[in-house]
């Protein structure tokens, strides 16, 4: 997987010789660029299938989406050497066993050697999409109180993104390279391309790894005593990192200056686990969807639960966490007129998902939910205070 590199030309050094041609040149990496070419011919990946990305280093096709509609796609001859450098600005650190932590460390410099669309991910769009949808049906956007919820507080869920597969060189902090296979995410118009939409995604893999780490514990302890939770099946999420763009000979992809994410994950598909509540039934990702909206009280859900599924359990990659809205005195009257009425308001909308998404629960909720009380939370006047999942008068 490693590969040796010549003394000359360490990955930093060339890094930073490549962007500083980047910025004075505008157009090309200069010396990184060269000894990237070479390096990358060093290298043998040895781990999962990814025969779909393989590709001539010294140049290959490379699709290229033009315009803002993500499927109108060419295929242009990829430069020579890497197409990005990028510097890592955010990293959380998420330790526990509910998170698949990214190879990455903020400050570290990398190279992007190769972009290209993975077709076993186009369901990561899916979400996009039908906020989109829903948006139009609409006639603009509807917060809280819609199925798939796109008010300020809940931008990520409907943020349009473009997903490629990126082949990632890194320091092996020993003068050599190592490779990373990734999810690079790229926001379709520029001005979502900032270090807050960036770190949103980061902070809500963080929280959704924590809550897994905990729902891990929960599964193990049903078990009953000595059983390991290393050994148990369980919930991994995948931590991306928010990377700000230091040079870029594509900049149909991204530009200089633009903020992306990097996601180390390890499949060419993505299963919808917890999505639109017609997927097939699995109950470990069910069984989290389900955990997360109880352990919170009703205040959090994890939604658009995605990613794959071997022998040590699931594997997720870019949740979304879904907060609810503060309650204030007009929600309050509004409910209380809507209650004649029968339309559904911001305060029911969670409800509402949970049902929705979650339509029937397995034995692993019954462990720790067993009456389905997950998203309701304990109210006192109407207003929401901390509770442990369980509806209070």
């Amino acid at each position: 997987r490693n590969g040796a590199c010549p003394p000359s030309a360490p990955l930093i050094a060339s890094t930073r010789t490549g962007i500083a041609s980047v910025r004075a040149r505008g157009e090309e990496f200069g010396a990184m660029g060269a000894s990237m070419t070479v390096c990358t011919e060093l290298f043998a990946f040895d781990g999962a299938d990814f025969d779909y990305m393989r590709f001539d280093p010294r140049g290959g096709p490379c699709k290229i989406s033009k315009g803002s509609d993500p499927q109108n796609e060419v295929m242009e001859q990829q430069p020579n050497g890497p197409m990005l450098a990028l510097r890592i600005s955010y990293a959380p650190v998420s330790s526990g066993i509910g998170a698949r932590p990214s190879p990455f460390g903020e400050g570290d410099e990398v190279a992007v050697a190769f972009v290209d669309k993975v077709k076993g991910w186009e369901p990561m769009g899916w979400r996009q999409e039908r906020v989109a949808r829903q948006r139009a049906a609409l006639g603009g956007t509807q917060g809280g109180s819609a199925l798939w919820p796109d008010g300020p507080e809940n931008h990520r869920l409907g943020l349009a993104q473009r997903f490629w597969g990126a082949r990632v060189i890194a320091s092996d902090g020993n003068d050599g390279f190592e490779e990373h296979w990734c999810l690079m995410q790229v926001a379709v118009n520029p001005t979502d391309r900032s270090e807050e939409a960036t770190q949103r995604a980061c902070e809500d893999a963080h929280l959704a790894a924590s809550y897994a780490h905990r729902f891990n514990l929960q599964t193990a302890n049903s078990l009953g005593e000595g059983a390991d939770p290393e050994d148990v099946p369980g919930v991994k999420v995948c931590i991306p990192v928010a990377c700000e763009v230091l040079g870029s000979t594509v900049p149909d992809v991204a530009r200089l200056g633009d903020k992306v994410t990097l996601t180390t994950y390890p499949a060419a598909d993505v299963k919808k686990f917890v999505f639109e509540g017609c997927e097939d039934f699995l109950e470990l990702p069910q069984a989290f969807f389900h955990y997360v909206a109880w352990s919170s009280g009703g205040r959090e859900l994890v939604a658009d639960v995605q990613g794959m599924q071997d022998d040590d359990g699931v594997t997720l990659v870019d949740p979304v966490i879904l907060k609810a809205a503060q309650t204030t005195v007009s929600d309050l009257l509004g409910a209380a007129m809507a209650n004649a009425t029968g339309v559904t308001t911001a305060s029911d909308a969670p409800e509402e998902r949970f049902n929705t998404w979650h339509p029937r629960c397995g034995q692993l909720c019954k462990g720790f939910d067993a009456h389905r009380r997950g998203v309701h939370v304990r109210r006192h006047c109407g207003f929401s205070t901390p509770a442990c999942g369980v509806r209070g008068g």
